[in-house]
């Protein structure tokens, strides 16, 4: 998160510096008075007259300090008021960049559901076109049990395809750019919690999916092939009767 600066610096410690200068000069003054008066009263020659010298630097050296109180109080108020300011700017540039980020993830959402009708229609499709090869499987054959991926981890191949679906999510879910993991999907999964760290060892769904699909053709054409030769033998046997 972005912090406040002011354009230019502080402006109360440098004051707040010569403060404790004049403080400790009149300090060092006043300590010199005691002596003096003492010398004065004493008849000393000289010393009404350094006496008085001292008394003056003292008044001079309060006038001082007086005016970098004022001074630094004043500084105090114009370096709060800096701060506010700048703080306030950098709340305004905050809003700013939240807004602008706001605005990409709306637009990213757009895409999100854009790709989600894409793919409840394309669902939609798929599952017509299984309705449709289901029924049309030449007669006297049916469809053999086939499971996707290795070991099936996919499922069945005349089926929903759930898991084949949430695997090629969990698959393709891109890097975060902060590089501490990924985006998956809140329903995606892997095939299984062994590939959880390893998406780039889950194999691409439509390769097995299509493997699936033509190991069944091929199942249904020895079908096929096998009812031809028992209809023909048949046919020949009838014939040799006759």
């Amino acid at each position: 998160m972005s912090t406040a600066t002011n354009d230019r610096a502080p402006r109360a410690p440098a004051v707040a510096a010569k403060l404790a200068e004049a403080e400790a000069q009149l300090l060092e003054l006043s300590a010199a008075v005691a002596p003096l008066a003492l010398a004065e009263s004493e008849g000393v020659a000289g010393a009404k007259r350094d006496l008085q010298s001292i008394e003056s630097k003292i008044e001079a050296a309060k006038r001082t300090r007086h005016q970098l109180r004022s001074a630094h109080r004043h500084a105090l108020e114009l370096d709060r008021k800096a701060n506010a300011a700048a703080a306030d700017r950098m709340r305004s540039q905050q809003m700013t960049a939240f807004k602008a980020n706001c605005q990409a993830r709306e637009q990213a959402m757009t895409a999100v559901l854009t790709a989600a009708s894409a793919m409840a229609k394309a669902y939609g499709d798929y599952s017509e076109a299984t309705l449709k090869a289901a029924i049309s499987t030449p007669s006297g054959t049916s469809v053999p049990p086939m499971a996707i991926g290795p070991n099936g981890v996919y499922g069945p191949a005349f089926g929903p395809c759930e898991r084949l679906i949430l695997a090629e999510l969990y698959r393709l879910a891109p890097e975060r750019s902060d590089g501490i993991g990924r985006f998956v999907l809140p329903f995606a999964r892997p095939t299984s919690e062994m590939l959880r760290h390893q998406p780039e060892a889950i194999p691409p769904g439509i390769g097995e999916f299509i493997a699936a699909d033509q190991a069944i053709i091929r199942e249904l054409e020895a079908q096929v092939g096998a009812l031809a030769d028992r209809e023909m033998t048949i046919a020949s046997t009838e014939k040799e009767a006759a």
